[in-house]
């Protein structure tokens, strides 16, 4: 397994609500267009873990789009601006609450309730070229349940959404980015690779079950997002990662 280190994206909801789940749609549009006019190429996960599993070199001006919660807003907001540049995302969505609302347990204060998308969003979203993952069957922290209730939310997702969509669902996100050692071996059973909260760049050596991803809350503001593919733009995301490593430490 060869190549540079990838960034693997993760925004959420597409809306103007200043959430720390939310990018404003005129933003991910502006930052998709740079992107696009800096010559990379967007791919959704399964593409670079093909690329992974046969020891291909992946290009250094690659990154993996995903989008976590399946929120409706990605029809208008998102499908017309990867149609239009010609890229591909992966879709993390929970099977529970396909055409419900956001409203799951351990949402944080300050969340928008917003819709989901439904079978037939997501089959849109299939036809454009997205990818479908696993974000669980209730969006549940899965560290916080019995290990009797993983194979609902983690087996159970998957079986779901290929019997509801007649697709092939290989990859996985953990809600709220919380695992384990025993979650990450049970996902290992039916999953080709999940993804974290993590935040760094992901390289062909990570832990499969349990990949970073970069944060795109981190991006929004216009005058940081040109750092994005620059030395400065990496050493902002480590930044980032320290400080919140201690944030992380104090609450403990």
């Amino acid at each position: 397994m060869t190549g540079a280190a990838v960034p693997i994206l993760t925004y959420h909801s597409l809306d103007d609500s200043g959430s720390v789940i939310s990018t404003s749609p005129g933003v991910f549009r502006a930052q998709m267009e740079l992107i696009a006019r800096r010559g990379y190429r967007v791919i959704a996960l399964r593409e670079l873990l093909d690329a992974w599993d046969r020891a291909e070199t992946v290009a250094p001006n690659t990154v993996v789009l995903t989008f976590d919660d399946a929120t409706e807003n990605l029809l208008p907001h998102a499908l017309p601006v990867l149609s239009a540049l010609q890229f591909r995302a992966t879709i993390f969505a929970v099977s529970g609450k396909l055409g419900g609302v956001n409203d799951w347990a351990d949402q944080a204060p300050g969340i928008p309730r917003v819709p989901l998308l439904s079978r037939s969003g997501l089959a849109e979203c299939i036809a454009a070229g997205c990818e479908i993952g696993a974000h669980s069957a209730t969006h549940a922290r899965l560290d916080t349940l019995s290990p009797s209730a993983w194979s609902t939310e983690i087996v159970g997702c998957r079986e779901a959404l290929e019997s509801t969509l007649g697709v092939s669902v290989t990859s996985f996100a953990y809600p709220f980015g919380h695992s384990n050692a025993a979650l990450r071996a049970m996902v290992a059973q039916h999953y080709r690779a999940a993804v974290g909260t993590q935040l760094r760049v992901a390289a062909p050596t990570d832990e499969r079950y349990e990949l970073p991803r970069v944060e795109m809350y981190y991006w929004r503001s216009p005058s940081v997002f040109p750092l994005f593919g620059h030395r400065a733009g990496d050493w902002y995301v480590r930044a980032r990662a320290a400080a919140r490593a201690v944030r992380a430490s104090w609450s403990r």
